[in-house]
């Protein structure tokens, strides 16, 4: 459903048309938009990406374009900077865009860069308290619009993810879910857990599920536990997997016997879903894993559960 959309608002809105011109050698997308004037742009972060390509923008020049999120299909028509650890501003310079995207991780590189183009900061994380999860989306959403000067394209975006998050949340309706644990392993005896600030919590509300874990977390929405921290949860334990695992988690999951004491485990109350978003991505991640997520609990589902 998230590639259709993306498709979906390429081709039948029109919106985006790739013009390859030379640039120092170099073949630099431009971008002509029916009626208005979008910048060209350089992206230093995965979020910003992902949300330029769901409102039809494929920016000029891109961090890690071949990482395997399907968020980030289209990403490889733009110019490879190299990657989020050490981008190359040198290239950045011959692509010479009018506006760099970035986030407040790369805030020592800001003279550097505010040399190449006007650079504007964004990020869906904050440490700041008062905001929810999706809110804060949202609004990392709509700043990604004023940036480029078309908030009517942000604001699209988010009806349809709005909309596609309704059709999601309708098909489980009805269903008694437990509360979900959603982690990824990081080793037989580590887990990553996301709580209410992370990009998760969000989609689980959109949903109308419930986050299991209200332990301590980061500004990301983030903490590193042991298993025994997890022995008294009870829920349904969502597993993560990693673009970068040289194995897939449900491999190493089968060989770690500390894990195989888990009540959860006992019971095979365990999803694992694919690693195909941005564990700490924008929108579309976010409806990424809620797509995923339903396609999962429906398939666990006994047959007339809702009824």
């Amino acid at each position: 459903m998230l590639r259709i959309c993306i498709v979906r608002m390429l081709l039948y809105r029109c919106m985006v048309i790739m013009i390859p011109t030379a640039c120092l050698a170099l073949s630099i997308p431009d971008l002509a938009i029916a009626s208005r004037d979008i910048p060209s742009i350089g992206s230093l972060d995965y979020r910003c990406t992902e949300t330029l390509l769901s409102m039809g923008i494929i920016p000029s020049a891109v961090i890690d374009p071949d990482t395997p999120y399907t968020t980030l299909e289209g990403a490889a028509q733009a110019i490879n900077l190299g990657t989020i650890i050490q981008p190359n501003l040198e290239l950045l310079d011959q692509v010479s865009p009018e506006l760099v995207l970035t986030s407040p991780e790369f805030t020592h590189m800001a003279p550097r860069l505010s040399g190449i183009a006007k650079v504007k900061s964004l990020a869906p994380y904050s440490s700041e308290s008062g905001a929810s999860s999706w809110q804060r989306m949202i609004s990392f959403t709509r700043g990604v619009g004023e940036a480029i000067g078309s908030t009517d394209l942000a604001e699209d975006m988010i009806k349809e993810t709005e909309s596609h998050f309704q059709t999601l949340r309708s098909r489980i309706a009805g269903v008694q879910m437990p509360a979900l644990l959603i982690v990824r392993l990081m080793d037989h005896k580590h887990a990553r857990v996301f709580g209410s600030n992370s990009l998760f919590q969000g989609s689980l509300e959109q949903l109308g599920l419930s986050n299991a874990w209200q332990g301590p977390e980061s500004h990301f929405g983030i903490t590193m536990v042991s298993i025994d921290s997890l022995v008294d949860i009870n829920a349904r334990l969502v597993i993560l997997e990693s673009p970068y695992a040289t194995s897939p988690s449900r491999e190493q999951f089968a060989v770690s016997g500390m894990w195989q004491h888990l009540p959860i485990i006992k019971r095979g109350d365990v999803i694992f879903l694919p690693a195909t978003f941005n564990h700490f991505g924008a929108l579309p991640s976010a409806l990424g894993f809620a797509e995923s997520l339903v396609e999962a609990l429906e398939a666990q589902a006994p047959p007339n559960a809702a009824s």
